[in-house]
């Protein structure tokens, strides 16, 4: 688990992580939660495919989580891709990130559950929650990611 702040930079230490274990050889897959002035979207380490995360001009089931609204098929497309990573021979899923829906039950939470053990893993954590989710996903160690100037 790595865990830090808001914008504190986990994810571009996630994607620089799973660079360098794919150029030692690693077979990395996972997820990242990337955004940009255009939205919020999930990146497929394994393909490069991408998903957007927030829902157009209505219509579509959503998840909420505080002032955010998420769409569901966005998650559950992520589901999939963590598993057909699984699937297809990865032995390192990276997975950014886990928190609150995860923690009451919803966004990735299924898939964390039903991943087979195997893969390494490393679950990117907002500050503040790395106990519950360790306790929720028996995950560890756990490491703190700085904040970078």
């Amino acid at each position: 688990m790595l865990h830090g702040p808001v914008g504190s930079g986990k994810t571009t230490r996630a994607s620089d992580l799973a660079r360098t274990a794919a150029l030692s050889g690693r077979r990395v897959g996972g997820l990242l939660a990337l955004k940009s002035p255009a939205g919020r979207r999930f990146h497929d380490l394994w393909t490069g495919e991408e998903m957007a995360k927030e829902p157009a001009a209505g219509g579509e089931p959503v998840i909420e989580v505080g002032r955010f609204r998420f769409r569901t098929a966005a998650f559950v497309w992520a589901g999939q891709r963590l598993a057909a990573a699984v699937a297809a021979g990865a032995d390192l899923l990276v997975i950014d990130e886990v928190g609150p829906l995860e923690l009451r039950g919803e966004g990735l939470a299924g898939a964390l559950d039903t991943l087979p053990p195997g893969p390494g893993r490393v679950l990117l954590v907002r500050t503040g929650l790395e106990a519950a989710v360790a306790a929720r996903f028996a995950v560890g160690p756990i490491a703190f990611d700085r904040p970078r100037d």
